[in-house]
């Protein structure tokens, strides 16, 4: 008997299965999801089942191996069963363009586009007999930080099982939750569509949040890599509200802008929070900021170093208050006062 349970729903297009690959018997699947569910006593965010399914779908549980390496298997039951794709995809190498396809992420109301590639691995004679074919479906690496992202609770439970060094079985045994994405394939269109079906809420959500917007998981993934030394934590733009949220941010290169008055100024701190106890006389109604969070090995002087190569290489491009030759490719002014010659 199979262990695939297949949920049929209707949709503008007509009647189309959404397989999950969660194995074991449905009710014994549903417990388990229940107990675990309650075991957290934590608010999920699982949505009710889907109705704007336009593809074959496949209901993928999230596991470290997505998360992580970016890639993920394709079962014979899918690729067969579900999407049809044997033969569509033979090449075994990521560079030839039949292995390319396009991924989009419908997320929170948005659709962002990223590159993909399927390939099948084919085994020689000897082992031709034992093996079947292996296919592979990898996306690039945006992708695979957006999916940590949104999946955090999974992405920390693979760090804490690569910390430990255990079995992924062992792992989810002793933190038993699942989250669970949904891939569709568009044939017509060459085009995977990923939507997160069930992510399971964090259980310190603010915490978490810091942990991300510092890239503290990040840094964690390079030390488990051994990729520590020269490895810098790049930030997103925030609103300066967020700063009073950076009291641990430490050794960093910040950048603020004052987008109402075309300015920019770019500094260096040990730590942000405290740097930031004093108004920034230079650019006082900056409204966003962003950081550059340096390893551990940079120190003060490897710092003050960047942050001068910055700002000189913004007054190149930039009206300056140093008389700097500049492009000045923007109306935005850099605020700086101590530009090197």
């Amino acid at each position: 008997m199979s262990t695939l349970r297949e949920v049929l729903k209707g949709n503008r297009k007509g009647t189309l299965p959404i397989v999950s690959d969660l194995k074991g018997s449905p009710l014994k699947r549903d417990i388990s999801m229940d107990l675990s569910l309650r075991s957290h006593s934590i608010t999920d965010c699982m949505v009710d089942e889907r109705k704007d399914v336009e593809f074959p779908l496949w209901r993928k549980k999230v596991d470290g191996s997505t998360l992580e390496h970016g890639q993920t298997v394709i079962p014979d039951w899918v690729k067969d069963g579900v999407f049809g794709i044997r033969e569509v995809f033979t090449e075994s190498s990521k560079k030839k363009s039949e292995s390319e396809v396009t991924v989009e992420l419908n997320y929170n109301g948005k659709r962002t586009i990223y590159q993909g590639w399927v390939t099948t691995t084919k085994f020689g004679e000897k082992w031709a007999a034992k093996r079947n074919p292996v296919m592979r479906f990898f996306f690039d690496n945006e992708l695979r930080a957006q999916l940590r992202r949104i999946f955090t609770m999974s992405y920390m439970r693979d760090l804490e099982r690569r910390m430990r060094k255990a079995k992924v079985a062992e792992i989810e045994a002793e933190i038993p939750f699942y989250e669970f994405l949904d891939i569709e394939w568009d044939s017509a269109s060459r085009k995977f569509i990923f939507k997160p079906h069930y992510v399971q809420a964090p259980v310190y959500e603010e915490l978490f949040a810091s942990f991300q917007s510092k890239r503290i998981l990040e840094r964690i993934e390079n030390e488990i890599e051994g990729n520590t030394n020269g490895k810098i934590s790049k930030g997103d733009w925030k609103i300066r509200s967020e700063m009073s949220k950076e009291v641990t941010t430490e050794n960093v290169i910040y950048t603020l802008i004052d987008v109402n008055n075309a300015e920019i100024y770019v500094g260096e701190a040990s730590n942000l929070s405290n740097r930031f106890k004093q108004k920034r006389h230079e650019i006082p109604d900056w409204t966003h900021y962003r950081v550059d969070q340096l390893p551990d090995d940079f120190d003060d002087k490897m710092r003050v170093t960047l942050e001068r190569m910055m700002i000189r290489s913004l007054a190149s491009l930039l009206e300056n208050n140093a008389s700097i030759e500049s492009m000045e490719i923007s109306d935005f002014i850099l605020k700086n006062k101590r530009i090197d010659k």
